[in-house]
């Protein structure tokens, strides 16, 4: 039997090592569970919703590719979402959250071209989305220092 985690407009497959993610009618997208680093399930609001968090490393383990995946997980399946997280740690060894040290990685724009895009181009609330974020990130970090 493939173990797998469904709700209204989202599936999780685990076959034969290869992860399946798949939102109904906006994006598939499978992978190999060895490069799965993270399978973490983060609580999400005081009504007990939470959200699974996959982060993939690039076939290159030498590079700094990274596909993270969040996807929200409604309250009467965070239980079985526990246990399709227990069965990658098992199965494949993934951690769950990853060390402060890791995250602090410095945050890096894969080029449009890249191999590394899933998709592109980005909109133009896209490319303002980003320029928002990545300016409170510096202030941020700048204000921590000071």
């Amino acid at each position: 039997m493939t173990p797998r985690l469904e709700w209204p407009g989202f599936r999780l497959d685990y076959d034969e090592g290869v992860l399946g993610l798949r939102w109904s009618y906006v994006a598939d997208l499978e992978v190999k569970a060895e490069r799965c680093i993270e399978a973490s399930l983060r609580s999400r609001s005081a009504d007990a919703s939470s959200q699974l968090v996959f982060r993939f490393r690039s076939a290159e383990s030498h590079t700094a590719d990274l596909i993270v995946v969040r996807a929200d997980v409604p309250t009467a399946q965070v239980q079985s979402a526990e246990q399709f997280i227990a069965l990658l740690r098992r199965e494949h060894g993934v951690s769950d959250r990853l060390t402060d040290e890791d995250e602090a990685t410095e945050l890096e724009r894969v080029p449009a071209g890249a191999a590394g895009w899933v998709l592109a181009p980005t909109g133009p609330a896209s490319e303002e989305l980003f320029s928002a974020v990545m300016h409170r990130i510096e202030n941020e970090s700048e204000n921590d220092a000071g």
